[in-house]
């Protein structure tokens, strides 16, 4: 499959896709004419790095759970993957939990201080 495809069957760009693979999170092979040239199941490894990145994962936090991501191409993710997953994503939460508070008390002296506006 070419880079092209994946990027029609996905809605990601080319370039993010050729980026995904030089960060080594998208594997490829080379055709004789030079071409990249894609496994099918590499659409839905795109669609699970779009989604770790669009809910706020790092690109450094989906480079660690590439393994991960490579392992759900062969049946079930490893324990080891399961367990990793599982601990990124309790961080990400604690780290969301934590903008939460921190957005709320900025809210309350906000409102504290437009009450005191005539």
């Amino acid at each position: 499959m070419q880079v092209g495809e994946i990027s029609e069957r996905t809605g990601v760009s080319v370039r993010a896709i050729r980026y995904y693979e030089r960060a080594g999170l998208l594997p490829a092979t080379r055709r004789d004419n030079g071409y990249r040239d894609f496994d099918p199941s590499a659409v839905e490894r795109v669609r699970a790095i779009r989604d770790l990145l669009e809910t706020g994962f790092t690109l450094a936090d989906v480079t660690a759970l590439a393994p991960c991501l490579l392992d759900a191409d062969d049946g079930a993710p490893s324990a080891d993957c399961s367990g990793r997953t599982a601990r990124m994503y309790r961080e990400k939460l604690a780290k969301i939990d934590a903008q939460i508070r921190t957005l709320r008390q900025l809210r309350r002296r906000i409102e504290e201080r437009l009450t005191t506006i005539p």
